[in-house]
This record gives C-alpha cells, sequence and structure tokens, in this order.
C-alpha cells in the first residue's frame, strides 16, 4: 500500500490534531523566547508579586499559590495576544488556513502553545517556593488539576483577546493589559477572597482566575473558597465558551 493510500485513510480527527500540533511546534519555535513575550509572561509578574510583598507583615509562604496563579495567569495569556496580531498583520495566518487547516485546528494549536508555554513557566515560582520559603504542596493531584485546567482556561482567554479588532501585537497587548490588570485585585491572588469587599466577591465568580488560584491555594494547604468541584467545573465552561468563541471571532475575518 503506498504511502499517500495510508494518509487518505488516517481519521479526520488524527489529521486535525497533527496540524494543530505543527501550528503548536511552530509558536514555539518562533515566539517563546521573543523578549516581550518572556517579559510579560514571566518577569513581569514575579516583579509585581515582590513588589506587593515589600512592606508588608505578611509571610511569603501564605501568597506563593497567588504568585503561581498571577504567573500562571500572565504567562499563558501573552502567547497568542502576540503571535495572533503579528501574523495577521504580516498574513501569515492567513496562508496558514489555504494549507488547508480548520479555523478549529487553528485555534487549537495556538492554545495547545500558550497551555504548555504557562505550564513551563507556572513551574519556576512554585519551585521557588519549594526551595526557598518552605512552601509545600498538601495535595498533588488538586495542584496538578490546578495547573492543567487553569493554564488551558487561561490560554482559551488569551486566544479570544487576541481576536479584537487590532492590527498589530503592542493595540492587543494594550487590551490585553486593560484587562488583565483589574482581574489581578479581584482574584484572590493577593487578597484572600473571603476578605474583599462585597463587590469584589461578586466580581470575582466572573473571572476565571479566581477559580485557578482557588485551587492553587487547596492544592497548597489552604483553604478553598468555592470548592474544588465548583472551580474546576467553573474552568472547564469557560474554557469551552472562550475557545467556541475564539472560533467564531476568527472564522468572520475571512467573511
Amino acid at each position: 500500500m503506498t504511502e499517500t493510500a495510508v494518509k487518505t485513510r488516517r481519521p479526520p480527527l488524527w489529521e486535525g490534531l497533527r496540524k494543530a500540533w505543527a501550528i503548536s511546534g511552530k509558536d514555539m519555535k518562533i515566539y517563546y523566547f521573543q523578549p516581550a513575550v518572556l517579559i510579560f509572561g514571566l518577569v513581569f509578574p514575579i516583579a509585581i508579586f515582590f513588589a506587593f510583598l515589600m512592606g508588608r507583615d505578611v509571610q511569603a509562604v501564605n501568597l506563593f499559590p497567588g504568585l503561581i496563579a498571577l504567573t500562571l495567569f500572565f504567562s499563558t495569556t501573552t502567547v497568542a495576544p502576540f503571535s495572533v496580531p503579528w501574523e495577521k498583520m504580516n498574513r501569515t495566518f492567513e496562508r496558514l488556513l489555504f494549507a488547508p487547516v480548520s479555523m478549529f485546528d487553528a485555534v487549537l494549536g495556538k492554545v495547545v502553545s500558550a497551555f504548555l508555554f504557562g505550564l513551563v513557566i507556572s513551574l519556576v515560582p512554585l519551585a521557588i517556593g519549594l526551595i526557598f520559603f518552605g512552601s509545600r504542596i498538601s495535595n498533588y493531584p488538586v495542584l496538578i488539576l490546578a495547573l492543567l485546567l487553569g493554564n488551558l482556561c487561561l490560554a482559551t482567554m488569551g486566544m479570544l483577546i487576541s481576536t479584537v479588532n487590532a492590527d498589530t501585537p503592542p493595540k492587543v497587548m494594550m487590551v490585553l493589559n486593560v484587562v488583565r490588570l483589574p482581574l489581578m485585585f479581584v482574584s484572590g491572588i493577593f487578597l484572600a477572597l473571603p476578605t474583599l469587599p462585597t463587590y469584589g466577591r461578586v466580581l470575582a465568580w466572573f473571572s476565571p482566575v479566581s477559580y485557578a488560584a482557588d485551587l492553587l491555594y487547596k492544592g497548597m494547604g489552604f483553604q478553598s473558597y468555592f470548592g474544588v468541584l465548583i472551580s474546576s467545573l467553573m474552568l472547564v465552561a469557560f474554557t469551552a465558551v472562550m475557545f467556541l468563541w475564539s472560533i467564531m471571532r476568527m472564522s468572520a475575518w475571512n467573511k
């Protein structure tokens, strides 16, 4: 049997996953080590965290789940908002769709690349906390669940934001930061959710970061505000909605 015949018999799902992985691999090689991605994805959240910690009468170990959530949040939401408008500006994204690659495959590839980047970067503050600040992991399954669901959900969030009507990466990053900066303060990253005012606790329900942070706190031995089940289900729901919304938004580009 010829190689061509074998290829034609591959299941469509397998072909789609192969194309999505190829897109992810391309993004890993091109965008992971871009200065803007590293600065906004790793340096910026760690700098914000330690700036917040200085001068406060609080043990660093109590805030490290928040640092992991913050790093996870910034790293996963940086890749797509940088890569998508860059490719749109240079018209390489349009050529990608002529490959042929479905919009589902293209979005999945972008999300996977952001997910893997955030997963690796979020291990950096976790290692710092465990080695230098006495942090401990009390529930490994919940912590792993937090890293997987949190990174996946926020990767789709970054993908959705990258579909705004802006033609350059700086413009999209500006929109991204308008969204990210307020969410930092209503998602239980710096302040525990029970200590927030009433309006803050209400807003926290609408932030996917809240549920990722909640699972991280639970995994590292702190009390959960929403509960593991609710946080997990909400992250899955946010992921599905934002993924489908991203496909709809990007499909509109070709109309």
